[in-house]
């Protein structure tokens, strides 16, 4: 005798009012980042003080950059971090007319961080790294070593260096409207009070399902987008995955600066241009 599993069951209504709930969550989501964008709005000048203050140089030397097979000729392009959703701290292809879309281009410290990163997962499961489970997918890459200089970088795994940034906005208001209908949709809003708990959502493992789910900017490019406001260059973090550092490097901001990107290692063509620096960032964003 056969076995039979039941996947999923339910009744033809619930489809309906699924439906209508997700779109519910959907506008929420959006006026939600429209009030928080508003009142960011009203105090951009001091936001943009309050993140340049805690900027410094940054040297980072034989770092890695992987990229995938296509772009292997362009290696040092930040383009392909326009592709939907976005990287962690830029935003793609959502909805260009609501979200503007802006670039970054993404180092790791090693190979092993970078490549999970790119490829790998948010957790292991059983016994295998997201190292090796990185190694295990079968895309084609491209692995580089690539060293540089930014005049100004925020390093966001020191939490003190977000504590006046957080002091600007933890007061922010929710309109009594959202917050009834953040009720009547059992969805909690929680806003960030402290340095600990924004440096927490910023390399949070999740960060893609606010873009994925409901086509609104998660928090880390939100930020990223004030930061690449605030002519910040860079933003050094821990990756979620190896909890190894990061640099997500905003090119865009290479005008009149002395900041520089470039490869280590010989190139198979001339084709492929090798350092990108005041002269030349606008060829790659």
């Amino acid at each position: 005798m056969k076995k039979k599993w039941v996947l999923e069951s339910g009744q033809i209504s619930e489809i309906s009012r699924s439906k209508v709930y997700f779109e519910q969550l959907v506008e929420f989501h959006w006026l939600y980042y429209a009030e928080l964008a508003f009142q960011r709005n009203k105090i951009r000048e001091q936001i943009k003080e309050a993140l340049r203050e805690k900027a410094n140089p940054f040297e980072f030397l034989k770092w890695q950059r992987i990229v995938r097979y296509k772009y292997s000729l362009k290696p040092l392009s930040a383009l392909g971090s326009l592709s939907e959703p976005g990287g962690r701290f830029n935003v793609g292809q959502l909805d260009p007319i609501r979200y503007p879309m802006f670039a970054a281009l993404y180092v790791a410290g090693d190979k092993g961080t970078a490549l999970a990163e790119v490829l790998g997962r948010d957790h292991s499961d059983g016994p295998l790294s997201p190292e090796e489970l990185a190694l295990a997918k079968p895309d084609s890459i491209s692995a580089l070593s690539v060293s540089g200089q930014l005049d100004s970088v925020l390093d966001i795994r020191d939490r003190t260096n977000l504590a006046r940034f957080v002091n600007l906005i933890r007061d922010f208001k929710i309109s009594p409207y959202l917050r009834r209908t953040a009720k009547q949709l059992r969805f909690p809003l929680n806003l960030v009070t402290t340095a600990h708990q924004l440096g927490m959502v910023l390399e949070g493992k999740n960060w893609r399902n606010w873009p994925m789910v409901y086509d609104v900017p998660a928090v880390p490019q939100i930020f990223g987008g004030l930061v690449m406001n605030a002519g910040i260059e860079g933003i050094l973090y821990e990756s979620s995955i190896t909890e190894r550092e990061c640099l997500a490097i905003f090119p865009q901001n290479f005008h009149n600066s002395t900041s520089f990107i470039q490869l280590d290692d010989p190139v198979p063509s001339t084709d492929v241009i090798t350092r990108i620096d005041s002269s030349n960032f606008r060829d790659f964003i």
